[in-house]
């Protein structure tokens, strides 16, 4: 009897902890003096930092593989935004996204927003005409060209951004 509660106890402690270790969505982002002295100042270690990054499973869009994470929005038990750096070129990235996505999504470069340096807008949609109104209703990834640190917004205040080259917004839970 005490063999099966062992044996009982180990399994359920196995499932338990496989469960709570979620394959995170990339790695997160090197963080530059600035952001190690943020998470310092806030007795927070990048092991914290870790956790904060959500899992594959909860975002459910494919991340480019060299991508980093460097942000997310929405609320604790669900994201709506997630924000991805990289050093691959911003054409790199649109061509891979092009053969990885699936069918039901389409590149619709009118979308995207040139003061952001975005170059690809794909929308999770068989519509043919998507207005820029239209598009808040879809799940999107936006990909942006990174020429200098200060196009990366706010990860250049956390994180080193030296090298990137790419920018990936995704949009999880649309607007509307």
């Amino acid at each position: 009897m005490k063999k099966i509660i062992h044996t009982l106890t180990v399994f359920l402690v196995l499932i338990w902890s496989s469960s709570s270790i979620a394959d995170p969505i990339a790695p997160l982002a090197p963080l530059n003096s600035m952001g190690k002295q943020m998470f310092a100042a806030e007795g927070k270690t990048v092991a914290d930092a870790l956790k904060d990054v959500p899992s594959k499973e909860m975002v459910g869009l494919p991340a480019y593989p060299d991508a980093y994470f460097s942000g997310a929005m929405g609320q604790e038990d669900s994201i709506s935004y997630v924000f991805l750096i990289s050093k691959a070129s911003a054409a790199d990235v649109v061509a891979w996204y092009g053969k990885n996505l699936g069918k039901e999504w389409q590149n619709i470069p009118a979308l995207a927003t040139n003061e952001l340096r975005e170059i690809a807008v794909f929308i999770k949609s068989d519509k043919k005409e998507i207005s820029a109104m239209d598009s808040l209703k879809y799940q999107q990834i936006r990909i942006s060209t990174v020429e200098k640190p200060e196009d990366t917004g706010f990860a250049a205040m956390t994180f080193d951004v030296s090298g990137i080259k790419s920018m990936i917004n995704m949009t999880i839970k649309p607007m509307m």
